[in-house]
């Protein structure tokens, strides 16, 4: 039997050709010699014709079963189309690393279990007493703790056998009381509202504290007593401990959990738990959405305007457009909430393709929020004294503070005062920022760390200069000025051990006074006590080259307005900022989103961007610049028949120098036809990335 299998590393979109002497099914792994390697292929047909002669045999069949049912194979099949990639890499990122299309994926861990069988061999009375001491399957483990010569008996004499099981993990998250609010007239009407439309999808727009979670809960309560599964998707891993106490507060059953802070073993169990319909409830991430449901009956994103929503290597796909997929495929709800909705599902909603629910009033009252203009402030290391004396106040008088600086790190740049020299990262060519802690310099692009030296390279001077700072001297200067207060700070650095954002976020709760962090402490985060929310070096998303970066930045700074008096407490917002009059300041401190949007979506039809238009780009890599500046022409070439910016260099990655295209199109499906047509034509390798949130620099 000849069958086409696609073949781990090969980012072509084509299969090749093998031959099988054993049983397999279409979705099963097989080992494969490709190019003199031995490596995972994934089979897409069985019983195949081919001319082709001296065809390799495969190696091994690895699966009994296929590893995909019949609608995420699908669902590969649309992503490998629509993001115009190979079906493996697909499968790769649909899979848990246990199961992947991949040799150097991580190994399954077993248990032995002990499971009851019959027999009429005699036994002593002291095996008897074992034997019957259990409640089976139970760990073999346990038996031979009791005796390992007792176990051994009644496995030979066949009163037990041992069944392998993937060990169980331990992926729980602390529990909490459920908190059943009585709902406003608004929630009321939104759930009669979601659930009476004749649309999929839903957009819930409510401001920060308006109570879209408690709309969540009652939409699942209701789904899931008609029998069927429920999808909580938060963007970041940060905002799962949260939804999932909510969740198992209020529904007091098991749930499966899907995050990047989990490891192989316990990806694989939540996967199973779900493929073994064990659960009816999980709460995730972005790969989440690709969990093997077998009755999907409502599909919740939270914060739905996320850019973590996109994944950012190949297949580069949005979380939106796979949630849409699937609930179309069982025919489900699709709830998207958010209180600085992404413009492209705002605009949708404006034309009636989805149906609008809107949250206008909070449950608390709306913070109140000043702009604090730094060209006229006194300021110290960065701390204007409007922010300080506010800092004081809420301190003294027992409540929390959250300070959001959205950049890691101590020094974000490592210049030299005497001759102006940078250190830059020599694979990214990019900035180093300067990390105390470690006393190194780090790439923020690629990771690596270089070893800090006081003395510069260039002009051997040992006086580099000072300005600018990140959240680890933030917490530094803090610690300097509020001595007697408990500092949490939560970044990327500080959250690196496992189960870190629960644990941080915890501590803050129960004994901290003030939390600093990035982005990641400006969405979803509900404190009673926080009533101040100070905001540093606001500008600095304004000044992205890059068509979001106002969008970006409303977003940010009125999510993170939103952290501050959540409860009976009055809040209060302070953001920095050196320019006051900008628009988007001012639609943050009006807390008016319908404004930021129609100004917005001027500035957008003028410049031809989303979502009046659909966008693609393509990245060529070489060591040459000039090679791949040629590549990129030819591309060019070939997309004449639509608009195309570029090319220009954008930054090195791994050494190698990249050139972007950016293709503009008003016809979707067309833009998708071309690129597709493009790479079967001319085999390229090209890094696609279709509609991009944000322009790589």
């Amino acid at each position: 039997m000849l069958i086409n299998v696609y073949v781990e590393y090969n980012r072509l979109r084509n299969t090749f050709t093998y031959s099988c002497d054993s049983h397999v099914e279409v979705g099963c792994r097989v080992r494969v010699e490709f190019n003199n390697r031995t490596l995972i292929g994934f089979v897409e047909e069985v019983d195949v014709e081919s001319d082709f002669k001296n065809i390799k045999p495969i190696i091994e069949v690895i699966d009994e079963k296929p590893l995909l049912n019949c609608e995420l194979k699908l669902l590969a099949d649309y992503m490998a189309d629509f993001y115009a990639s190979s079906k493996v890499t697909c499968y790769k990122t649909m899979l848990p690393p246990a199961l992947r299309p991949s040799s150097n994926h991580s190994k399954v861990i077993y248990e032995e279990y002990a499971v009851l069988k019959e027999s009429n061999l005699p036994l002593t009375s002291r095996q008897k007493e074992v034997l019957t001491s259990f409640t089976y399957p139970c760990k073999m483990s346990e038996i031979r703790k009791v005796s390992s010569s007792i176990a051994k008996a009644l496995l030979d004499k066949g009163y037990i056998v041992i069944e392998k099981r993937i060990k169980d993990s331990n992926t729980h998250v602390s529990s909490i009381l459920d908190v059943q609010h009585e709902l406003t007239f608004e929630q009321e009407h939104a759930i009669e509202t979601i659930q009476s439309t004749d649309k999929t999808v839903s957009l819930l727009h409510g401001v920060t504290g308006s109570g879209k979670t408690e709309v969540f809960l009652r939409l699942a309560e209701n789904v899931l007593a008609c029998g069927k599964q429920v999808l909580f998707l938060v963007p970041e891993i940060g905002l799962t401990p949260m939804m999932i106490q909510r969740v198992q507060a209020r529904f007091q059953q098991k749930i499966a959990i899907y995050h990047s802070g989990l490891n192989a073993q316990e990806k694989l169990e939540q996967y199973n738990l779900v493929k073994e319909n064990k659960v009816d409830i999980v709460v995730g991430t972005r790969s989440a959405c690709f969990m093997p449901f077998s009755s999907l009956g409502l599909i919740l994103m939270d914060e739905e305007h996320d850019s973590s929503y996109k994944q950012d290597n190949t297949p580069r796909y949005h979380t939106r457009d796979i949630v849409l997929f699937r609930a179309a495929y069982h025919k489900c709800k699709v709830v998207l909430a958010s209180a600085t909705p992404s413009l492209e599902s705002y605009a949708r909603a404006y034309k009636n393709v989805y149906e609008l629910i809107e949250l206008k009033h909070r449950i608390h009252e709306m913070p109140e929020i000043q702009l604090v203009d730094m060209k006229k402030e006194r300021v110290t290391n960065g701390l204007s004294q409007t922010l300080l004396q506010a800092i004081y106040e809420r301190l003294s008088r027992k409540e929390q503070v959250i300070l959001l600086l959205n950049r890691r790190g101590y020094l974000p740049v490592v210049r030299c005062s005497d001759c102006g020299h940078v250190r830059i990262c020599p694979d990214c060519g990019i900035a180093l920022t300067y990390h105390k802690n470690q006393n190194a310099l780090v790439c923020h692009c690629c990771g690596r760390q270089f070893p800090f030296h006081e003395e510069c390279p260039s002009c051997h001077s040992k006086n580099y200069f000072k300005a600018g700072m990140g959240t680890e001297r933030l917490e530094e200067q803090i610690l300097e000025i509020f001595k007697d207060y408990h500092v949490v700070r939560m970044d990327a650095d500080s959250t690196r051990r496992k189960n870190a954002h629960e644990k941080l976020l915890k501590e803050f709760e129960e004994s901290g006074d003030l939390l600093i962090g990035t982005q990641m402490v400006a969405k979803g985060l509900d404190f009673e006590r926080v009533t101040l929310v100070g905001i540093l070096n606001a500008d600095a998303t304004l000044c992205r080259n890059d068509y979001r970066a106002s969008e970006t930045a409303y977003e940010m700074l009125e999510q993170a307005s939103g952290r501050s008096g959540r409860g009976t407490l009055k809040g209060e917002v302070l953001i920095q900022t050196f320019d006051p009059d900008h628009f988007v300041m001012q639609c943050v401190k009006l807390h008016d989103y319908k404004l930021f949007f129609n100004q917005e979506m001027k500035y957008r039809h003028l410049g031809m961007y989303p979502p009046y238009v659909y966008l693609c780009t393509l990245v060529f890599t070489h060591f040459d610049i000039n090679e791949a500046y040629k590549q990129a022409n030819e591309a060019k070439a070939y997309f004449q028949s639509i608009r195309v910016l570029g090319p220009i260099e954008i930054r090195m990655q791994q050494k190698k120098r990249r050139v972007r295209l950016i293709l503009k199109s008003k016809d979707d499906k067309l833009l998708h036809t071309l690129v597709k047509n493009y790479l079967d034509t001319t085999k390229q390798i090209v890094d696609v990335n279709m509609h991009p949130v944000m322009m790589e620099e």
